[in-house]
């Protein structure tokens, strides 16, 4: 993909901007299109290792690096295949023509024609695709941060963040994510045990190939922070050569964790919500050195003059 040419990215986007831009790197090195009416799909053919990603398009327009779905980065470094799943809106996935999509790619032995195949989504709805559609393709592995398992009223009473997708059918095809990744080889399910619904659905997938990695303070957006910082890529790489781990994942993110200025402020704002001033402050002062960011510099004059009038009270 070293050849490969794209136009430049626009400073606000827009979603035909974004199917457009799809759509030229579709027709250089694959195809890209649409999966009924809420869905399309880019294909990147390249190397033996494919990536299967699942994302939305107001994410990519917001988040995305360079206006590309997430874990390009992955592709373009690595020479991998992609086949993106992009969502318009909230439809968590659940579409027919979809279903039959994958059903065809099966039918094809499309999944089969490659050494290794990985499936990627960061977020509830992203990493519940990730997660369910994996069975497609049998021992492939999952990398799924903060997934949701299902949004089945039985299920999963406790969440109520989705409401307007309780119509929608969980209850058949590719329909529970803790179930369907019974048949990877490996799935790692990053999540901040801080989120507690998110805590609740990670709860759900079990298993002898799942690994849970904790992010502490990692937040609603951990997808991101890893992708902003250069650790998604060293993520799906270590996923890829089996070093995946506990401590690899620790190991990835311990950068993250000392500079990055989203994940000082989060750790911040944690600290100031358990009150005093000793805590805020060191965080405000770490933050500030690592950053140079002004958000703790006031941080740290407001936290100063509260610890100065409690030594004078």
């Amino acid at each position: 993909m070293n050849d490969m040419q794209m136009p430049d990215a626009q400073p606000r986007p827009s979603r035909a901007d974004l199917f457009a831009r799809l759509g030229q790197i579709g027709d250089m090195h694959g195809f890209f299109a649409p999966v009924g009416a809420r869905h399309h799909a880019l294909y990147v053919q390249e190397g033996d290792t494919l990536l299967v990603t699942f994302d939305e398009v107001g994410h990519v327009l917001k988040h995305g690096r360079d206006t590309l779905p997430a874990g390009f980065d992955a592709v373009s470094k690595r020479e991998w295949s992609l086949l993106s799943l992009v969502a318009d809106g909230a439809t968590w996935f659940r579409d027919d023509a979809l279903f039959r999509f994958f059903d065809r790619l099966i039918d094809e032995d499309f999944f089969d024609s490659f050494d290794q195949v990985i499936f990627f989504g960061a977020g509830p709805m992203c990493g519940y695709g990730a997660a369910a559609f994996s069975a497609a393709a049998p021992g492939a592995k999952v990398f799924a941060l903060s997934p949701a398992a299902t949004l089945n009223r039985e299920d999963a009473p406790f969440e109520l963040r989705f409401r307007r997708a309780w119509r929608k059918d969980f209850s058949h095809r590719y329909a529970n994510a803790a179930d369907m990744i019974g048949a990877a080889s490996a799935a790692f399910i990053v999540y901040d045990p801080g989120e507690l619904l998110d805590a609740g659905h990670v709860a759900m997938f079990r298993g002898p190939k799942v690994t849970r990695l904790r992010f502490r303070g990692g937040g609603r957006d951990i997808g991101h922070l890893l992708e902003a910082s250069g650790s998604l890529d060293r993520c799906l790489k270590a996923v890829s050569n089996g070093r995946m781990s506990r401590l690899r994942f620790a190991q990835i993110i311990r950068r993250l964790r000392q500079t990055n200025p989203d994940y000082l402020k989060r750790l911040l704002a944690r600290a100031l919500e358990r009150g005093g001033t000793t805590l805020p402050l060191v965080v405000a002062r770490e933050g500030l050195s690592a950053t140079g960011d002004a958000h703790f510099a006031r941080a740290m004059m407001t936290l100063e003059a509260e610890a100065g009038q409690g030594d004078r009270a």
